[in-house]
C-alpha cells in the first residue's frame, strides 16, 4: 500500500505525513509519482473544490485507489462523507472519509486564491448577526478571519485503523 496526495496550502500533505508515520507506508505527491509506484494500490489524499476531490481522477487513471480521504475546512459529518463520495464516482467498496483541516487564504497559490476571495466573503456572511463568542466558538470561522489549521493525529485515526485493517 502507497500514499499519495495532492495539497495546496498543506494541510492535505500534514494528513498525508501523520498517515504515513501511523502506516509506515511510503509516500508520494500526486505531482511527483515515481513511475515505479503506478498501478500499486493507493490511499489517496485530495483537498476539496466544489465538492470534488482534486487529482482523484488523475490518480484513478494511474493507481489502484483503495480508498480516499478527502479534506477541507467544513467540520466532518457522514453527510458530508456521503456527499463526496457519490460526487467522485466511487464504487462502493472504496470508502472515502472525510477530515477537516485548515484553510488559509496566504496560501493559497494559483486560480484558487482568486475563487476564494470571493468564496470567503460569502461564507463570512454566514456569521453576521452571530455574538462575538459564536463566531469564535466555529473552527470555521476562525480558519477564514485569521488562517488556522484543525489536522490532527486523533482525526485520522478512522483512516490508518481502515489501512490496517486492510493491509
Amino acid at each position: 500500500m502507497t500514499i499519495v496526495y495532492s495539497s495546496n496550502t498543506g494541510y492535505t500533505k500534514q494528513y498525508a505525513e501523520l498517515l504515513r508515520k501511523a502506516t509506515g507506508y511510503p509516500m508520494f505527491s500526486l505531482d511527483r509519482l515515481p513511475s515505479y509506484v503506478k498501478g500499486d494500490d493507493v490511499i489517496y489524499l485530495g483537498w476539496l473544490m466544489a465538492g470534488n476531490v482534486v487529482g482523484l481522477l488523475k490518480a484513478k487513471s494511474k493507481l489502484n485507489v483503495r480508498c480516499v480521504v478527502a479534506t477541507g475546512m467544513t467540520p466532518e459529518s457522514p453527510e458530508q462523507a456521503e456527499f463526496v463520495h457519490k460526487k467522485s464516482g466511487l464504487p462502493a467498496g472504496v470508502p472515502l472519509f472525510y477530515l477537516q483541516a485548515g484553510y488559509d487564504f496566504n496560501r493559497l497559490h494559483g486560480i484558487y486564491k482568486a475563487m476564494m476571495s470571493f468564496k470567503s466573503k460569502e461564507l463570512l456572511a454566514r456569521f453576521d448577526g452571530k455574538s462575538d463568542e459564536e463566531k469564535e466558538a466555529s473552527e470555521v470561522y476562525r480558519m477564514l478571519t485569521r488562517g488556522e489549521s484543525v489536522v490532527s493525529a486523533e482525526r485520522l485515526e478512522p483512516v490508518v485503523a481502515w489501512a490496517k485493517e486492510n493491509l
